[in-house]
């Protein structure tokens, strides 16, 4: 990972790879990288992603000053990022000095980012373990449908919801 300091601002430049696909305009599409995740506390935040779903920590940076709030187009940006991954799959934590929040889970069917949803191998007991840290699940674990999925949802810190997703196991 290449890193670079441009003012207070930090750019880092990871390898994502060669895949990417051509729209019909033809212009460059890479992989899809990273969903982002205002949090009202990333030390929180962190520690829920990292200890109770498993993700590793890819970097963090503090972003301040005219730099990066040209970019976000938040006035006087001044910014906690924390990158986690999981797999090939990141999410990006995002604490903004200068909040705008707002309160409550968003409803699963309103417009927007409505939930993330984690692969497990074992639902029941990831259920039982993140309930037993007081995380509040809208049902147990549930088939989705016939020879479908077992699912469930729950609300993580900061009032994201987080499904957790269960194959069917192949007999």
């Amino acid at each position: 990972m290449k890193v670079e300091f441009t003012g207070a601002w930090l750019i880092t430049r990871a390898r994502i790879g060669n895949n990417h696909l051509r729209t019909a305009d033809g212009d460059m599409i890479g992989n899809f990288l990273h969903v982002a995740i205002g949090v009202k506390n990333i030390e929180e935040s962190v520690g829920f992603y990292t200890r109770v779903m498993g993700m590793e920590l890819d970097y963090r940076a503090h972003h301040k000053g005219e730099f990066p709030s040209r970019i976000s187009g938040v006035e006087n940006a001044d910014l906690d990022v924390c990158v986690l991954k999981k797999g090939q799959v990141r999410i990006e934590l995002v604490d903004y000095a200068n909040k705008n929040s707002s309160s409550g889970p968003v409803k699963q069917n309103q417009t927007g980012l409505v939930h993330i949803c984690f692969l497990v191998t074992d639902i029941e007991h990831e259920y039982e373990k993140i309930s037993a840290l007081g995380y509040r699940f809208n049902s147990p674990p549930l088939q989705s449908r016939e020879n479908g999925p077992t699912v469930c949802y729950f609300h993580g810190p900061d009032d994201v919801t987080i499904e957790l997703y269960q194959p069917v196991q192949s007999a």
